[in-house]
Order: C-alpha cells, then sequence, then structure tokens
C-alpha cells in the first residue's frame, strides 16, 4: 500500500498545476454528490482549497435538481455551512449557487425550499449570509442574495409567551441587496428589491415593489430589474 501511495503521489506532482486543481475540484465534487438523496442533481466545487462543510443527519433529506456550486465571491476565503438536523428537508429545484462564509442551518423537522435559476443568468446567495430554519422558509426562482443577510423564521428565543415562529416565504425573481434582515412571518412578492439595510418582521409585500428602511416601506411600485447589467 505504502508503495502504491507513493506512485500515485509521484504521478499527482508530476502534473500541471491546473489538471491537480481540476482533480481535486472534481474529486471533491463527487464526494459531496454523493451526499445528495435525490433529485438527480449534482455539487460542484470551484475552487479546490474552498473551504466548505455539509452536515446531514441521517434522517435529513437533501434533494437537488441541476447544480448546486459552491464558489468563492472575489476572492474570499471563509468557510461554507450547510448543516441539516433531523428529518430535515432541504430541496432546490434548479441550478444554485452559494458563495463564501455562506451559512444554511436547518433544525430538525424544518423545510426550506429554494427555486434556483429560472429566466436570469444565475441565482444565488452571494457571501457572509445566514440563514437560520426553524420551520419552513420557502424562496423562489431567480432569487439573488448579497452579502451580509440574515434571514430566518424564528425569533430563536421565547418572548412573553409570544409565538417564535412564522413561516417566510420570498418570491421568484426577488433580489435582497446587502445588510438586510428578513425575519419571521415575512412575505415578499414576485419581482420585487429589498434595498440595503432594510429590516422586515411580520410584513407582507405584493408583486413588483422596491422595500426600504425599519421600518421597511415600499419606495416604488411597478419596478423592472435585471441580474445581468
Amino acid at each position: 500500500m505504502k508503495r502504491f501511495l507513493n506512485i500515485i503521489k509521484k504521478i499527482v506532482l508530476s502534473l500541471p498545476l491546473l489538471v491537480v486543481n481540476r482533480l481535486i475540484c472534481n474529486i471533491r465534487s463527487y464526494y459531496y454528490t454523493r451526499k445528495i438523496d435525490s433529485g438527480g442533481g449534482n455539487i460542484i466545487i470551484t475552487e479546490p482549497f474552498l473551504k466548505f462543510s455539509l452536515r446531514k443527519r441521517k434522517t435529513s433529506q437533501l434533494f437537488i435538481k441541476g447544480t448546486l456550486r459552491i464558489t468563492s465571491h472575489i476572492g474570499g476565503n471563509s468557510k461554507t455551512v450547510i448543516s441539516l438536523g433531523n428529518n430535515s428537508i432541504l430541496k432546490i429545484n434548479n441550478d444554485f449557487s452559494i458563495g463564501n462564509g455562506v451559512r444554511v442551518m436547518l433544525n430538525a423537522n424544518s423545510t426550506l425550499i429554494i427555486g434556483g435559476k429560472n429566466k436570469e443568468s444565475d441565482s444565488g446567495i452571494t457571501c457572509d449570509t445566514l440563514i437560520m430554519v426553524n420551520k419552513k422558509i420557502s424562496i423562489g426562482e431567480d432569487f439573488i442574495c448579497a452579502w451580509g443577510n440574515f434571514i430566518s423564521d424564528s425569533d430563536w428565543h421565547s418572548i412573553e409567551g409570544q409565538n417564535h415562529q412564522k413561516d417566510v416565504i420570498i418570491g421568484s425573481h426577488t433580489w435582497i441587496a446587502n445588510n438586510c434582515n428578513i425575519l419571521k412571518g415575512t412575505v415578499i412578492g414576485n419581482n420585487t428589491i429589498v434595498a440595503s439595510n432594510t429590516k422586515i418582521v411580520n410584513k407582507t409585500f405584493p408583486n413588483d415593489v422596491l422595500i426600504a428602511g425599519i421600518p421597511p416601506k415600499i419606495i416604488k411600485q411597478e419596478i423592472n430589474w435585471s441580474r445581468d447589467i
């Protein structure tokens, strides 16, 4: 075995750097793709030494239809983590990208549904965003999320007997700019922009609007936006 490993090591060291990097990416991508339970999709690691962790309980379910790309945003190297608790379900219905420093945490018996790419050139989360699911969060197609956001359906603490949890629904073709809080009970319509530093909790907004502020307000109606400049 030692002799065999030495032979493999010599072969690897003799290869060009680009080929070695590609080989590492392929091996890591294959390893994580094997953790998918259904959907026929795959997971691609775009850089050889990108920090990534996929933690699954035996009773959790990972459904991916399309490609989940784990990538780096403008050279960032903070760790990306996806964690699925007991009996939780993560369902990604089409191609989707997750950048460095993104953490997706599903509590026991919770569900996160992501529509993925449809008409836009890409759909995904740029970097350094935290999604925490206590019971259910639904995100539509062509979702774009900038950096530094927090999305959760729960307070994660009991406050004077109030209900700590209420489902979050984010419609299709929604763009959430940087440093926003999308909290319990939020319902955002389709084709919507949430401006930087906005905080939404227990509010419902219609389609085709620009939302901004604390408290959040509709700043503009009948908007149109596209991912590509």
